[in-house]
């Protein structure tokens, strides 16, 4: 029993070894962004053993995509679908090509230039019943909600763009106006022993630059100032419509004045 231990611990000691090797840590875990989360900056950055590919995968929370397909190239729409299980924001940061990794590992690090390991995790929801087209079209409608992302930039393979030194490793998340707050996970990974290896997971908790709200939605400081800057012509022509108003009426208490002394005289 004691041998079959030693054998066991003797086995699986070169892969915890191999873990342990990677870490993984951000610059900050918490940052409320307004219309413009740009102006952040949030550093990605740990270990990883040298000579090693790093990748580094952004993965926001999951947000549906309307799609809708048309019946030959025409402007009525055939049907609409919600495309469900997709990330709201999916970025994958790479240390050099894609290409210089074994094609087998690409779906487990989420380095698929056409988002394979996304379609896999992504369904459908018909808003018509379209009965055996449902089958006919669920890949389109797949792929028109990941091209729908991808022009936005909230899908992106961003390769080359890992900096490192030695064993350490660091690269900026790049930001966008648009992508959707709230948990956001980063994961570092490399392919190691023939292995995908990926350091624990971190969080990034992005909020709103204020704890204002209007019904659910949250709104930033940035938004009330851009609300309340269109809403300022409007109030100022309301208090002067207000302040004639009241002049007028003064007037008119002048003239009925006038018009008692003169009857009395």
């Amino acid at each position: 029993m004691t041998v079959f231990l030693i054998l066991c611990l003797f086995l699986t000691a070169p892969l915890a070894a191999s873990a342990a090797s990677i870490s993984c840590q951000l610059s900050k875990d918490e940052i409320e962004v307004g219309l413009n989360p740009t102006k952040e900056k949030i550093t990605v950055f740990g270990q990883i053993p040298e000579g090693l590919p790093v990748i580094v995968r952004v993965e926001g929370p999951m947000r549906p995509v309307l799609v809708s397909l048309s019946q030959n190239h025409s402007f009525v729409k055939c049907s609409e679908a919600e495309v469900l299980g997709l990330p709201g924001f999916y970025q994958v940061l790479t240390s050099q090509s894609v290409e210089k990794i074994p094609i087998q590992y690409w779906d487990t690090l989420g380095v698929n230039p056409d988002y394979r390991q996304l379609k896999e995790k992504a369904w459908t929801r018909m808003r018509q019943n379209l009965g055996e087209s449902y089958e006919k079209y669920q890949q389109d409608y797949l792929s028109l909600a990941l091209k729908i992302k991808d022009h936005e930039q909230m899908l992106a393979l961003r390769q080359g763009v890992v900096q490192r030194q030695g064993q350490q490793f660091w690269v900026d998340i790049p930001l966008l106006a648009g992508m959707p707050l709230g948990e956001i996970k980063v994961t570092a990974l490399t392919v190691m022993d023939n292995k995908v290896i990926a350091a624990p997971t971190q969080v990034l908790q992005i909020r709103p630059a204020s704890i204002l709200s209007l019904g659910s939605k949250e709104l930033s400081i940035s938004a009330v100032l851009v609300i309340s800057l269109f809403m300022l012509p409007i109030l100022l022509l309301t208090v002067a419509q207000i302040l004639e108003m009241v002049e007028q009426h003064k007037e008119e208490e002048k003239r009925t004045r006038l018009l008692r002394q003169l009857r009395h005289h």
